[in-house]
């Protein structure tokens, strides 16, 4: 069986010999700055909360939305925003109209095809009516507070 010949790590400057890619210690570097830049899930707005509702939501919707319009029958892992949010905080992140399940693969894909593009488009004011629903749809229990 033919041997292929190590490769250099493609860590610039690197001189490590590696099969492909890049050797362990520069591997360990790029997660670290990754995880770092990307913060924890509570630091992005994930909290016990969501991991809850989560579990609701795809319990509730099993399927990957994706793969069904493809015929496909795939298990949701993910309760993906269609619309990107900003944290806990933002007014979209809770409404259920901004879910949707999703497999590992199709939440992968849209997170680096499509939120970019979206998030360009919420900012230019497109998505203003969502946020003008999702930010009244409280306002039934402060009506209840103050009636009472």
């Amino acid at each position: 069986m033919p041997v292929h010949p190590l490769k250099r790590c493609t860590y610039p400057g690197c001189r490590n010999r590696v099969k492909s890619g890049r050797c362990p210690e520069h591997k360990r570097q790029t997660n670290a700055t990754l995880t770092a830049n990307r913060g924890t899930r509570t630091e992005r707005g994930y909290s016990n909360r969501w991991g809850k509702y989560r579990l609701l939501y795809l319990k509730a919707h099993p399927l990957c939305v994706m793969c069904e319009k493809e015929g496909r029958y795939t298990p949701a892992k993910i309760v993906d925003h269609i619309i990107p949010i900003e944290g806990e905080g933002d007014v979209l992140f809770w409404p259920a109209s901004n879910h949707q399940g999703l497999c590992v693969s199709h939440h992968s894909r849209k997170t680096t095809t499509q939120d970019p593009i979206t998030k360009q488009q919420r900012k230019a004011g497109k998505f203003r009516e969502q946020e003008e629903a999702a930010s009244h749809r409280n306002d039934w229990i402060h009506e209840y507070n103050n009636n009472a």
